[in-house]
């Protein structure tokens, strides 16, 4: 018999599938920019809400920024997702049953054993059909248990599969032979050796007396010294055990045991090789391939439980085509930051504390905003919210949002402040033009790029007139784009720039305040208030408001032009109190003493 069993949970077509994972693994697969990317959008961040903690968290990862592009492969494994958090069983089957034993799977088909005696590979392969049968058994128990109803396409095709093993006449032939096959190796757990010593009491000859079907234990120390007997004592050794392979030469003993147990139990072990060649089809690496797609799934539930469980809504965006451009959420919030709240401060109720905004790219609401605003008002967290938004979409996992539709896109590409590299020849403005001038041509009407504060490092003049081309060029391609900037007057530019011949759209979106309401700081002695104007977090579509309010951040930190006034009076009284101290000090009859010896 020659069956094979090719499944994957997380892609539809098999064959491309595994194409894609192995381009990947080679270094194909990797999208341009994607180091910036994973840091400016804090990708780890997120795989920690997911705490994936096994030998699977590269693969959920690599998986993660694979950037699919087809709706149909989305829109499979939101479906697969959504079953696994039907069924949270399903998790724990996975942590305290299948892992340990595909794990152990998994290490015996990587050993070599091409150099062991034959009797080992027959003892090796039996525990092997043993592991199989019993990770088979325990996935039928998940699975297909009666009165589950799955309704993704992907588990209803690893039903079908388990289903398919269990009905083989090969495998039912496997399950009634295999105890017999563990029974008859068992009877090889333990040998009694002679060992011949010369006069001086040293190991002339070793010759094997038998061969036990208990393990030799340590005899108990009441059994030692109060004579206790029991049934099985000829199990137990008078002393204590040694390892006998690494205090004999080049592992002579061992092997001679082995050639032994081959001359004794010959005829056993014809009759298990026998037996064993019937499975010679039965293969384990559905089981190997399964286990981190599954640790896949299991990633995204555990991201979407320790988001809803603290207040926040997720939900599974409407798959869209990826000529729609669209991105559409209501409630939108950046995910990554909510993490680092609940990390940082255990509150369980983030919803009265994160502001949620709703957010369009369309051909009607527009495609390449303009982001300005406040300080400190959500700009960089609004486009950070979009990334990670359109990234665990096309992953299939819930999106931190209430409701949504999303077209895939080819690439997120991302301009984030850097720390200032050391660069005589370009100077940081040159860095920065270095970066886009390698991000922009590379972008296409499906691509997404989000943009920092770039150019922020030039004069006003000269960075309002680098990012009008820019934006003239975002425009002609189409890109969905963000740009956070203080640049006001880039966002009064838009219905100029607008009447150009273009794909996208720009519109100006603002950070909100509230000029009636004084400013709230949190900190470590709780909410301080400061004169000022409010952050509302919301961010709204709007022409843009002509000011940062800078002299809120200068107050919130106490470097206002009154405050330092008063900083400094503040400050003549405590380095008077210094002053009067040390004066003290040098007055002190014990101060600047000098031991002498005559």
């Amino acid at each position: 018999m020659d069956q094979k069993y090719h499944f994957s949970l997380l892609w539809p077509d098999w064959k491309s599938g595994r194409r894609r994972e192995i381009e990947t693994i080679r270094g194909k697969g990797t999208h341009f920019n994607q180091e910036f990317l994973e840091r400016d959008i804090n990708v780890e961040t997120l795989l920690d809400g997911m705490q994936v903690r096994n030998e699977s968290k590269g693969y959920v990862k690599a998986r993660l920024t694979d950037m699919v592009t087809d709706e149909n492969v989305i829109k499979y494994r939101q479906d697969v997702l959504k079953d696994f958090m039907k069924y949270p069983d399903i998790e724990d089957a996975f942590d305290h049953d299948i892992l340990p034993h595909v794990t152990q799977l998994h290490k015996m088909e990587t050993t070599n054993i091409s150099h062991d005696d034959n009797i080992r590979k027959i003892a090796w392969r039996i525990d092997m059909l043993r592991i199989y049968s019993e990770c088979v058994d325990i996935l039928r128990g998940v699975f297909c248990t009666e009165g589950r109803h799955f309704e993704s396409e992907g588990i209803k095709r690893l039903i079908e599969m388990l289903n398919g093993i269990i009905k083989e006449p090969g495998y039912q032939e496997l399950i009634r032979l295999l105890p017999d096959m563990l029974e008859k190796i068992n009877t090889c757990s333990g040998v009694t050796i002679g060992v011949n010593l010369d006069s001086r009491l040293q190991p002339q000859e070793a010759v094997l007396l038998t061969i036990e079907p208990k393990p030799f234990k340590n005899r108990g120390l009441v059994t030692t010294l109060f004579g206790n007997k029991r049934n099985d004592e000829k199990y137990f050794g008078m002393g204590a055990f040694y390892s006998i392979l690494k205090e004999t030469t080049a592992g002579a003993l061992d092997q001679a045991i082995m050639r032994d147990l081959s001359r004794v139990m010959k005829d056993t072990f014809n009759h298990l090789g026998e037996s064993l060649a019937k499975f010679e089809w039965i293969e384990t690496a559905f089981l190997t391939d399964l286990l981190p797609e599954a640790y896949y799934y299991i990633g995204g539930a555990r991201l979407a439980h320790n988001l809803t469980k603290s207040g926040m809504p997720v939900c599974f965006p409407e798959a869209a085509p990826m000529d729609e451009r669209i991105f559409r959420i209501k409630d939108i919030y950046d995910a990554s930051f909510a993490l680092k709240v609940i990390s940082d401060t255990q509150i369980n109720k983030l919803d009265r504390i994160i502001v949620t905004n709703d957010v369009e790219m369309s051909n009607e609401a527009g495609h390449i905003f303009i982001l300005t605003g406040a300080n400190q008002g959500g700009k960089t967290t609004f486009t950070r919210a979009i990334g990670i938004a359109q990234l665990l979409y096309q992953a299939g996992f819930p999106v931190p949002g209430r409701s949504g539709r999303i077209s895939p896109v080819d690439n997120i590409l991302t301009h984030f402040p850097e720390l200032e590299k050391n660069s005589i020849s370009e100077g940081r403005l040159g860095e920065e033009c270095i970066r886009l001038e390698a991000i922009l041509p590379r972008l296409t009407k499906y691509s997404m790029l989000l943009m920092n504060e770039s150019l922020s490092s030039t004069s006003h003049q000269e960075c309002l007139t680098i990012s009008e081309e820019i934006m003239r060029y975002l425009r002609t391609v189409g890109v969905r784009t963000v740009f956070a900037t203080h640049m006001h007057e880039l966002a009064e530019e838009i219905p100029e720039l607008n009447k150009e011949p273009g794909l996208s759209n720009m519109v100006s979106l603002v950070a909100g305040v509230d000029e009636s309401a004084d400013m709230e700081v949190m900190t470590e002695d709780g909410i301080k208030r400061y004169s000022g104007s409010k952050r509302t977090y919301r961010i709204v579509p709007m022409p843009p408001q002509g000011k940062s309010f800078a002299l809120d951040i200068a107050r919130t930190y106490g470097i206002s032009y009154n405050q330092l006034l008063d900083s400094r009076e503040k400050i003549k009284d405590v380095i008077k109190a210094e002053e009067e101290e040390n004066r003290i000090a040098d007055d002190d009859p014990y101060w600047g003493t000098k031991l002498t010896t005559n």
